[in-house]
């Protein structure tokens, strides 16, 4: 039903138990978005945790758990909630449409379905969802380094812990540290201070080949990353690429021949029985931070991880 398509485009989810209801709907979007598909209100829930989901289309009927009780629990749960929901079904009465309104819809579509009316439906919520995304994300960013800011991370690092845990896939949570940062921003004055935070956060982006990867101010000289299906032998590698990049830099201190270096803390939340409950973003932000600790005391300029029962 979905190829591989560029980065860029948007994942739609179709729901609806009828087969033929799902194609008609996929032909009409799948030249400019990537389509999921489901055919219970339970499976289009667990997709929509799994994935990254920007719209659905949702049909009403549907056996056991209906469309409207679908978005109502969508509504419950923080991480659906920002998913726009348009109702596409052949109830076309105003108390059928102001339900739908009630339960968290941002559209109603009837059937039968025009595929330009679809089109332009999809085209202009998923529009709206980019600009309240755009406005979310100027309000969730750091107001010295550009990136995004501690409670960003922590709401969107609960986000990955549970996608991670729905998808059976590792997750590296890493805390960086400026070597002797306080003793620098003492001695250097805190504009060259702040110079020196900005370009270790450019250094700690994303390349395009991990484009799912956050990296965030944590706080003052320590910043965060979380890092989606990346197990202890990748995390590794990663962490000995952020302390080269940030050596690179070559961060003078003073008049001395050395610079500013930095430590890694991080922790690999490897996937758990499902019976057994996921730590939470605090748990695995705490240990990070005590990793951080014991390599600056060991020597800096090195990197300490662990999986969850054991060093890495």
């Amino acid at each position: 039903m979905h190829s591989s398509p560029p980065q860029d485009r948007a994942n739609i989810l179709v729901v609806d138990d009828t087969p033929g209801n799902i194609q008609l709907l996929a032909e009409a979007l799948k030249d400019d978005y990537e389509v999921f598909f489901a055919t219970s209100g339970e499976e289009a829930i667990e997709m929509a945790s799994g994935k990254r989901i920007d719209l659905m289309l949702l049909d009403i009927m549907m056996p056991e758990v209906d469309g409207y009780e679908v978005c109502r629990l969508m509504q419950l749960d923080e991480t659906l909630r920002e998913i726009p929901v348009i109702f596409v079904t052949a109830k076309s009465e105003i108390a059928d449409e102001a339900k739908g309104f009630d339960v968290g819809a941002v559209d109603y579509i009837t059937k039968p379905i025009s595929p330009l009316i679809v089109q332009a439906r999809v085209r202009t919520h998923l529009e709206l969802k980019a600009s309240r995304d755009r406005l979310r994300a100027l309000a969730s960013l750091d107001g010295l380094t550009g990136i995004p800011n501690c409670p960003y991370f922590d709401d969107m690092l609960a986000r990955e812990i549970q996608r991670a845990r729905l998808d059976g896939r590792p997750l590296a949570v890493l805390l960086l540290g400026v070597d002797h940062f306080k003793h620098y921003n003492q001695s250097e004055g805190h504009l060259a201070g702040d110079r020196a935070l900005r370009l270790i956060a450019s250094a700690l982006l994303p390349p395009p080949e991990r484009p799912l990867d956050l990296a965030a101010r944590f706080q003052d000289d320590q910043f965060a990353l979380t890092c989606p299906d990346t197990d202890a032998d990748t995390a590794a590698a990663l962490s000995r690429h952020l302390l080269a990049r940030v050596a690179e830099l070559r961060i003078a201190r003073g008049a001395s021949l050395t610079h500013l270096t930095a430590s890694i803390g991080g922790v690999i939340l490897e996937p758990q029985p499902e019976a057994s409950a996921p730590p939470t973003a605090a748990a695995a932000t705490a240990r990070a931070r005590a990793l951080l600790a014991k390599a600056k005391r060991n020597g800096h300029n090195q990197f300490w991880l662990e999986r969850l029962g054991g060093e890495a």
